[in-house]
């Protein structure tokens, strides 16, 4: 466990529905080959864009063990989102997880009942990092949604001391400072993941290394495109790139900031994975057609590919 480490490109899939809304696991292997010809070789699923909250466990489990097992000697990295709305059942899907063979697993704090202190916070994520001790753990940073909106340097303070199998934060937030602070003092040992899509090549002068996000469902070809510029020190080509996902981004906000838009636009370039579901509103198909002529309008499906 000491070893394990993302890097890159870690996708956060969408989960595949059926019309009426029932989990459809047929999708699953197409998908994971989409990822993988783009360059995406590890997945974090049942997050936000999973829709892992809008789902039963018995349908977590059945999405982790169908991700483990198709991905097998093909994915570097399956890391399964626990977190659920209270601890009891968090520590089952964490149990679970480590009964398929999940590489590492991440967690939200609880929702509802939120952790007023960072002692109570660190106090929930140890309970269930003791309970798949074997299994590194992220904590799943996210305030925008969660609520909970601690400075993570001092998260990290007090968790690298209690959270035995620590392996760092799934770091969902424009803090960028925080971040870097978190980098700077606790980057040797543990990772920060990058999961604010837009801020990928910004993300990389201050040290960041793996990105957890979305449009890397679709975008795996222009964000390693990024990767290797910045690396080769060629950073016109990154920033064309950049400012290239940048316009990208301002189409999917003004069709709203949401699963949906990017299941729409999933279908439109990549793979139908039906619709999503409530309380996320689905694109209608006039708003999907709208959508397909202003990304075609900004060369997105050139761009992709």
């Amino acid at each position: 466990m000491a070893d394990f480490k993302l890097n890159g490109l870690v996708a956060a899939p969408f989960t595949p529905f059926h019309e009426n809304g029932d989990l459809n696991l047929t999708p699953i292997e197409p998908y994971m080959n989409l990822l993988l010809a783009d360059g995406v070789k590890s997945v974090f699923i049942c997050g936000t864009t999973g829709e892992g909250p809008s789902m039963t466990l018995a349908e977590r489990k059945s999405l982790a063990e169908k991700w483990v097992q198709v991905g097998k000697d093909k994915l570097e990295a399956v890391v399964v989102h626990v977190g659920c709305g209270n601890l009891r059942e968090t520590i089952e899907l964490a149990k679970h997880a480590k009964e398929i063979g999940a590489s590492a697993i991440a967690s939200i704090p609880s929702v509802f009942f939120k952790p007023k202190t960072i002692d109570l916070l660190v106090d929930y994520m140890r309970e269930i990092s003791l309970a798949a001790p074997d299994l590194p753990l992220y904590y799943y940073h996210i305030p925008g949604l969660t609520g909970t909106d601690f400075p993570m340097y001092d998260f990290m303070e007090v968790a690298s001391t209690r959270v035995p199998n620590l392996a760092g934060i799934k770091f969902s937030h424009v803090e960028t400072v925080d971040l870097m602070r978190c980098l700077h003092q606790f980057g040797e040992k543990y990772q920060f993941l990058l999961g604010t899509d837009s801020l990928l090549l910004p993300s990389m002068t201050f040290g960041s290394e793996a990105f957890v996000g979305s449009t890397y469902n679709f975008c795996g070809k222009p964000c390693n495109r990024i990767i290797a510029a910045f690396k080769n020190k060629d950073l016109e080509s990154a920033q064309k790139d950049q400012f290239k996902f940048l316009a990208m981004v301002k189409i999917i906000v003004q069709y709203g900031l949401n699963v949906a838009t990017q299941k729409a636009m999933m279908s439109l370039s990549r793979i139908d994975l039906g619709p999503t579901r409530a309380p996320i509103p689905n694109t209608s198909a006039e708003q999907k057609e709208a959508l397909k002529k202003d990304l075609t309008e900004m060369g997105y499906f050139e761009w992709i590919n």
